[in-house]
């Protein structure tokens, strides 16, 4: 499996404090199947820091311990989308998903739709391809599922997290998520991980329920080839 959007780089925000924990993480990962990982940062001003020189320094330190397990790793952030996404993006100060055109975009809950789209057609103009980070939390978007077949017309990717699917934070999101799986609307299932506790890595089991709801080509899909796309 190939996990596009996680938070196992230690020391940067809300994910592992030390080298150590971000180890267990990638064993974990490594003992569900999950051979390629995009570490992805948060980028959210006034909430995270977002250093480019440590990011990148704790990144080559993880390197080899992800090799030992068998992991591939990549870099990428968690863009919380404000108005300078693009010159962010364009002049290096943050990171596409693995040095690729796709940006994991993330909404606030109670974003409207109109910025939403404004700013997805921003990115798409600037020549990159939008992954709505954990669609299940835009409260725009699960009011009316709809939206979501208007974002994929114009090349937007949707990407659903794992514990939503399993229904670990709460019904209105897991009910999306169904909706989305069942009309064959979810794009990519990824972990958003953590820690090993509280936010951990359930891509193994998540993708046992959907192989056994949806089918084996479903799961592929999900868990494999589109995020494969992004690391080609």
């Amino acid at each position: 499996m190939i996990d596009i959007h996680c938070h196992l780089l230690y020391g940067v925000d809300d994910g592992p404090n030390t080298i150590e924990e971000s180890k267990a993480m990638l064993q974990e990962a490594a003992q569900q199947g999950v051979d390629t990982v995009i570490l992805t940062p948060h980028f959210r001003q006034g909430m995270f820091p977002y250093d480019p020189d440590t990011i990148r320094k704790h990144f080559s330190e993880l390197l080899p311990l992800a090799s030992d397990v068998g992991v591939r790793l990549f870099l990428g952030t968690e863009y919380h989308i404000d108005r300078e996404c693009v010159e962010n993006l364009k002049n290096g100060r943050c990171l596409s998903l693995a040095g690729s055109e796709y940006v994991l975009a993330e909404y606030s809950h109670i974003e409207d739709y109109p910025f939403l789209k404004e700013t997805v057609q921003e990115l798409e103009f600037a020549g990159y391809v939008p992954v709505i980070a954990h669609a299940e939390r835009c409260a725009c978007l699960t009011e009316d599922p709809d939206l979501v077949d208007e974002l994929q017309r114009s090349n937007v990717l949707i990407q659903l997290n794992a514990d939503a699917v399993l229904g670990k934070t709460g019904r209105t999101e897991k009910q999306f998520c169904k909706y989305l799986l069942d009309c064959g609307m979810a794009d990519i299932i990824a972990s958003d991980s953590h820690d090993l506790t509280h936010r951990p890595c359930r891509m193994e089991k998540c993708r046992d329920y959907v192989r056994k709801r949806y089918g084996e080509a479903a799961a592929e899909r999900m868990f494999e080839k589109t995020p494969g796309q992004i690391v080609k």
